[in-house]
């Protein structure tokens, strides 16, 4: 299993000016870093590609609706927009030299109906998603939805909602991106969630139940790992927090406050976390370094 973080622990951009904060997370110890596709060009994510392969550095793609995105509106104009803007970020992807994109990629991040998704909009999602993930199949991308808590995404907001929509969505590519925070806020049983995911768990994005450093907080931790070794996950988990809110989903996220004292306090404290419950569990992952 490989040990990520996501570049918005660190940076909002990653520009040529700051590549060298790659080496950094090399140099702790990471094996992966999840990159925000959204805020990249193309010839920005082949810069961040050629640093990411002379360090050996898995990367994994990453792009939310934003909220004018809107996939599931009943204007077929609007629906056009957002799915070939998804294709522009599977571009993305694909110059990264990334195999995933995945995020809050069903409906608009942070945009609310004050109702309950309707027939209408599974529907529309899920004939947007299949056109997308087809087009990502055709670069060798798996596509992963990603729940997310009632108050920033209400069409999927638990991981049986998501394996109903890959189901609707029906293609071999599409699967679920499962994450700590939203699932300590959504889902009864983080072991039974992410067993009901098994081999339809494509990522894994990890951190405290408040946002902060995973480990020294109110998550289930034994129950996440036990579920990671019941599965036979071998993909990767990446730590996914907040230190302050500088990050483009800060203001969807209502991040306004810090959630770790440093990004390198994040870092590392967070990967031995991980690798200590991987050691704990028998989870082979890669050595560290």
């Amino acid at each position: 299993m490989k040990v990520g973080i996501h570049q918005h622990v660190f940076t909002k951009n990653l520009f040529d000016d700051n590549l060298d904060l790659m080496n950094v997370i090399r140099d702790y110890g990471f094996d992966s870093m999840d990159v925000n596709v959204r805020v990249l060009d193309l010839e920005g994510a082949r810069l961040i590609r050629r640093r990411a392969e002379g360090l050996g550095l898995h990367l994994m793609g990453g792009g939310s609706l934003p909220r004018d995105k809107e996939l599931v509106s009943s204007d077929p104009d609007k629906r056009r927009e957002a799915i070939e803007y998804m294709k522009t970020l599977v571009q993305k992807v694909h110059e990264l030299g990334s195999t995933f994109y995945g995020g809050i990629i069903y409906a608009p991040f942070s945009r609310l109906t004050g109702k309950p998704p309707t027939k209408e909009e599974l529907e529309r999602s899920a004939e947007g998603l299949r056109e997308v993930a087809r087009y990502a199949q055709s670069f060798g991308i798996s596509v992963g939805l990603e729940p997310a808590n009632r108050y920033e995404a209400y069409l999927v907001n638990t991981i049986g909602a998501g394996l109903r929509l890959a189901d609707e969505i029906g293609e071999k590519n599409v699967g679920i991106l499962a994450d700590t925070f939203h699932c300590s806020i959504e889902e009864k049983s983080l072991y039974d969630a992410i067993t009901a995911a098994g081999n339809r768990l494509y990522h894994l994005h990890v951190c405290a139940n408040d946002r902060g450093t995973p480990g020294n907080d109110q998550i289930h931790w034994d129950d996440l790992f036990r579920a990671v070794k019941d599965i036979g996950y071998n993909g990767t988990v990446t730590i996914e927090g907040f230190v302050d809110a500088t990050a483009d989903v800060a203001p969807g996220a209502c991040i306004w406050r810090k959630f770790a004292s440093s990004p390198e306090e994040m870092a590392t404290q967070g990967l031995g976390f991980i690798r200590s419950m991987l050691a704990r569990y028998g989870i082979p992952a890669a050595a560290a370094r």
